[in-house]
């Protein structure tokens, strides 16, 4: 499971009991599981202590995502994508994101026809 938040990672560590893995992006760098949980741990953009560009930071999912050998699940609070956006490179960010999105309710849909 990978969280983007110290703070979260201690979170879900106290939770979630068990042999599971929990860390941040940054420790599972190198590293690969058949599938990987990734928590966006923040319900508003807004309000995120680091904010949209560390949130919807590309290069961060894609290392998360990546991770996974199998399937990969993003965690997020619904319309997160859903922000104020200040430039173009925040743009690209939260649409990186939305294809994200995308991929997870076409592949949901597709399961639900099987």
């Amino acid at each position: 499971m990978i969280a983007p938040y110290n703070i979260q990672v201690n979170l879900l560590k106290e939770k979630l009991k068990g042999d599971l893995k929990i860390g941040t992006i940054d420790k599972f760098q190198g590293q690969e599981a058949p599938v990987v949980i990734i928590s966006m741990a923040v319900s508003d953009v807004a309000e995120s202590p680091r904010g949209l560009d560390f949130v919807f930071d590309m290069n961060r999912l894609n290392v998360a995502i990546s991770r996974a050998q199998a399937l990969a699940i993003i965690v997020a609070n619904e319309g997160l994508e859903q922000c104020a956006v200040k430039s173009l490179g925040q743009m690209e960010k939260v649409g990186f994101f939305c294809k994200l999105l995308l991929n997870a309710l076409i592949f949901n849909e597709f399961s639900k026809s099987i």
